[in-house]
Formats: C-alpha cells, sequence, structure tokens
C-alpha cells in the first residue's frame, strides 16, 4: 500500500509557516482548513493511507503553548476527523498519529532517543492521548518516529493495556543502515514488534533513503514492514528547518528494494511531498 508523504512538507507547500514548537500541530487551532488540504493533496496523488496530525500534539508540549487540556483533547479528536473529511468516499485509510516524546521537546530528541525516562513515565506521557485518538476511531494507528526500545515497549504495554482493538503498526527512526536512533540494534526493534497481537508492520520512518535497505537485511519480521523515509536532508532543531539539497523522491530501484525484503507499505516523510508519492509505484 502507498502511504502519504510529509504533512509539513504539503503544508509548506501550500504556503504555510511552520515554525513554532508545535510544527503542523499549531494548525489544528489556526488553520485546520489547511490540513485537510494537504491531506487531499497526498489522497489526491494517489496515497492509500494518510496519516493525521497528531504526532506533535501531547499534553506536555501543548501546554507549553498555552493549550488547556480541553485544548489538546479537542485537537486530537478534530486530527483524525480532517483526515477523515479528506478521504470521504475515496476508501483511503486513515491512521492516527502517535509520536514520540521526544517531539514534544521540540529539540530533535526524536533522532536521539535515550530520554532517561522510566517505563511508568513513558507510559503516562502516552496515555491520555492514545485514549483519546482511539476514542476518534482511526482505521489504523502510527506509532512513528520511535528512537529507543523502551518507548516502543511503553506504548506497546499501554496497548495491551487499553485492550486495543485497532490495528497498528510501529516504526523507528534511524541513526545509520543497523542502529535506531538510541545506537540499539534495529533487528532487536523489529523483534519487540513483531508477533504483538494488533501489529501489522513495523519498520522505518524519517530516515536517510540509503540506510532502508541495509536495516531491512539486518532483520528477520513476521509481519510487514513499513517503510517511509524522509528525503536525507538533516533536521536543524535550533532553526526547526530541514537542511541540505532537496532531493526528488526514491528510485525505482530502492523501492524493489524495500518490496523485496518485505516491504508492504511505503510512503515518505519529511520533504517528501504530493508529488512524489505521485511519481511513486509500489
Amino acid at each position: 500500500m502507498l502511504l502519504d508523504g510529509g504533512l509539513s512538507t504539503a503544508l509548506e507547500q501550500l504556503g504555510n509557516n511552520l515554525n513554532t514548537s508545535l510544527w503542523s500541530g499549531e494548525l489544528l487551532r489556526t488553520a485546520p482548513d489547511q490540513i485537510e488540504a494537504a491531506h487531499k493533496a497526498y489522497v489526491d496523488a494517489g496515497a492509500q493511507v494518510i496519516i493525521s496530525s497528531s504526532y506533535q500534539i501531547s499534553m506536555d508540549g501543548c501546554a507549553l503553548r498555552g493549550w488547556s487540556e480541553s485544548d489538546v483533547r479537542d485537537a486530537l479528536l478534530l486530527s483524525t476527523k480532517l483526515a477523515r473529511n479528506a478521504t470521504e468516499g475515496t476508501g483511503v485509510l486513515v491512521a492516527a498519529s502517535v509520536g514520540p516524546y521526544g517531539a514534544s521537546l521540540a529539540d530533535g530528541s526524536e533522532y536521539r532517543g535515550n530520554y532517561g525516562k522510566s517505563k511508568k513515565w513513558l507510559k503516562d506521557f502516552h496515555r491520555m492521548r492514545l485514549q483519546v485518538l482511539i476514542e476518534s476511531n482511526p482505521d489504523l494507528l502510527a506509532i512513528e518516529t520511535i528512537p529507543e526500545l523502551l518507548e516502543a515497549e511503553a506504548i506497546l504495554e499501554l496497548l495491551a493495556e487499553e485492550d486495543v482493538k485497532i490495528p497498528y503498526w510501529v516504526s523507528f527512526s534511524c541513526k545509520d543502515d543497523k542502529h535506531i536512533s538510541s545506537g540499539e540494534l534495529f533487528k532487536d526493534a523489529v523483534k519487540l514488534v513483531s508477533g504483538r497481537l494488533g501489529a501489522i508492520g513495523v519498520g522505518i520512518n524519517c530516515t536517510a533513503p540509503e540506510f532502508i535497505t541495509p536495516l531491512l537485511t539486518s532483520a528477520r519480521s513476521r509481519i510487514p514492514f513499513v517503510v517511509y523515509p524522509n528525503s536525507g536532508r538533516l533536521w536543524n532543531a535550533e532553526i526547526k528547518e530541514w537542511v541540505g539539497p532537496p532531493t526528488s523522491g526514491f528510485s525505482e530501484m530502492q523501492i524493489y528494494e524495500w518490496k523485496e525484503r518485505g516491504a508492504k507499505l511505503i510512503g515518505g516523510c519529511c520533504s517528501v511531498g504530493p508529488e512524489e508519492i505521485a511519481q511513486m509505484h509500489v
């Protein structure tokens, strides 16, 4: 299945400035029509799964912007609704984004991990958001850009405790051709998720495309791989911009290699826009 690309990329192409700690999530309060339009651009590009705008929305992160708990709850529910609006009548699936704790810090921690937080603390961080996103009734949960095994374990335990019936995937941010961002082995991350009740995919997102083939080669999974790399540019957390030369998407050979290694859900992440998704054949 073809996933969408970077929501922030499509929003920026529509002329939006996302230079705040909440990134694209800020627009859930200020310009929700723009989020729906960005989703629609990916639907028109042929994406079969649209990932919601809830990635950056959390009690901790939003409180720093003056949001109340009610504001956070409303934004989470709205994020799924906007994706539904954009996919209405198309059969395109909606995946509610569950971003990592590091995203709430707005300092690039989701590309480092090693937070120094306990599993209980991480479960408490994710619990309310996960409950509200489940209430919003998406087709899937996209647990994404997870940089460390402990955070993945915390979320997987929450899913079991909440007896979640919604299928989900877990994708990790990776630092090189063998390791997730924390330095732990990707194959151990795959082992952690593979075979879990409700897991329909495990893999990699927001990672340089040249690392994807060796990462997939390094691991064995009982469930399909999910792959949506960024364009290979680097995130500068201080100026909140991607730096490096723009790319024109992924080559047919790259996509072929990913499919040959078990990737069944393929798309793009940051700096991969609707035009690049429209050119992909998965």
